[in-house]
């Protein structure tokens, strides 16, 4: 039983965030870019059987230890892609810019060839990000304990992941255009501080960087924010570009709807 347990915290935490990416991103392209989707997919589908390679190479000449290097780059490749897109996604969720023509206007650019290459780049990488380490996890697991046990809690936590699937899409499909551009924009700029956060505490592990505690509460630690004062510092600057992106963004967005209504 402990086993069925453990497996399933195990799936539920690593695949959460992932799940968390591509429903957001799902949620945006079903409603304006469906031909898209397959970009989305794709690069999941790349990033799942990425992780299985990369564990295999892990187990075969690591020990099943991953290499914390590795992870750091990836969690710094997907922030600087996710701050990018964040930032086109927010640019594009100005009201005035709902208009008939200007939302045609968002829905070519959405098809556009580099937007299905940073989308299909971001859901690669949030499912090698976590992908990879879940293997190696329940590979370690089961070496404990075997796989009996640990199907049924695979089973709960795959079905957990679905429903919160199911929901998260249902929601989105009930707000406008314009804020859901903006959710998913500003849950994209979240996301790559967290995980900058994330990378500076594999290098940290590494001795690549500097370590000075915070002395922050559990709770603010789960959610993301970084338990070392070089990783806050990160964060803060993360967040800081995201800030002057997002004012540039809506300077950039009021301009073309003046230009939209003027043409009117």
């Amino acid at each position: 039983m402990s086993n069925a347990v453990e497996a399933a915290l195990i799936l539920l935490r690593e695949g959460l965030e992932a799940i968390l990416v591509l429903a957001a991103l799902a949620a945006l392209l079903r409603r304006m870019a469906p031909e898209r989707m397959g970009a989305l997919w794709g690069g999941a589908g790349l990033g799942l059987l990425a992780s299985l390679a990369t564990a295999a190479a892990y187990i075969a000449w690591r020990d099943g230890v991953h290499d914390d290097t590795v992870e750091g780059i990836t969690c710094l490749l997907a922030a600087a892609i996710m701050l990018w897109t964040g930032g086109w996604l927010w640019r594009r969720s100005d009201p005035r810019g709902w208009k008939q023509s200007l939302q045609r206007q968002a829905e070519a650019a959405l098809a556009a060839r580099r937007v299905a290459i940073a989308i299909g780049t971001i859901s690669f990488l949030a499912v090698f990000r976590e992908g990879a380490e879940t293997i190696l996890f329940l590979a370690a697991l089961a070496q404990d304990g075997g796989w009996g046990g640990m199907v049924v809690g695979l089973l709960v936590a795959s079905l957990g992941l679905a429903v919160l699937w199911v929901v998260l899409n249902r929601a989105a499909v009930r707000l406008p255009l314009g804020p859901l551009f903006k959710a998913t924009s500003l849950f994209l700029l979240l996301m790559a501080a967290r995980l900058v956060g994330a990378a500076i505490q594999e290098f940290q592990e590494q001795a690549m960087v500097g370590f000075e505690p915070a002395d922050l509460p559990d709770w603010v630690v789960d959610i993301g924010v970084s338990p070392s004062w070089q990783g806050i510092g990160a964060q803060a600057a993360v967040l800081v570009l995201a800030g002057v992106v997002l004012l540039l963004a809506r300077r950039a967005g009021a301009e073309a709807g003046s230009a939209a209504a003027a043409a009117e």
